[in-house]
């Protein structure tokens, strides 16, 4: 019996700017999915997911005693997990690299549902993890820190498609 080894992969609708894939057993959610986006070489997405994961890592929003705004410490589930839904962005950062803002909605195998912000690694595939990203065609996203909020933001402008440059 040969077994057939089931990889990460993906197509590009260029004409309607989308990019549909799915991620194999053990792949990361987010370095997967960063995979397949760098190979179309486009500037800025939309992600929408849905899947199981092995385990789920996660953190959230929480105020301190002084009242400022943080993240929580890393927080994992071991799974089962059902993804039930992730959302984000896919930029650049200030460097001009990949910059990937996810957050997601889990389900475990005792019917709870959590979820946060995630973060590269943290996130194996158990079964598939199918993914859809709207590319912004014209749209150049970049994520920076912004020391006057505390945290990495996006910014959003739009560029000619022809030679991408900024377009007033």
């Amino acid at each position: 019996m040969i077994t057939e080894k089931v990889q990460n992969h993906s197509v590009y609708d260029k004409e309607n700017g989308i990019i549909f894939g799915a991620l194999a057993a053990g792949s990361d959610i987010m370095e997967g999915i960063i995979q397949e986006y760098e190979q179309y070489g486009v500037q800025s997405g939309v992600v929408t997911c849905i899947g199981s994961l092995a385990q789920a890592g996660y953190v959230y929003l929480i105020n301190d005693d002084m009242e400022k705004l943080s993240y929580s410490n890393l927080i994992v589930e071991k799974g089962p997990i059902e993804l039930i839904k992730g959302t984000g962005f896919l930029c650049r950062n200030e460097d001009g690299e990949t910059d990937f803002h996810l957050h997601a909605l889990f389900g475990d195998d005792k019917g709870n549902v959590f979820g946060g912000h995630i973060f590269p690694g943290n996130n194996p595939t158990l079964i598939t993890v199918e993914f859809s990203i709207q590319v912004g065609k014209s749209i150049e996203a970049v994520r920076t820190f912004k020391p006057q909020l505390g945290f990495k933001t996006l910014t959003f402008q739009k560029v000619a498609p022809e030679n991408g440059n900024v377009s007033d």
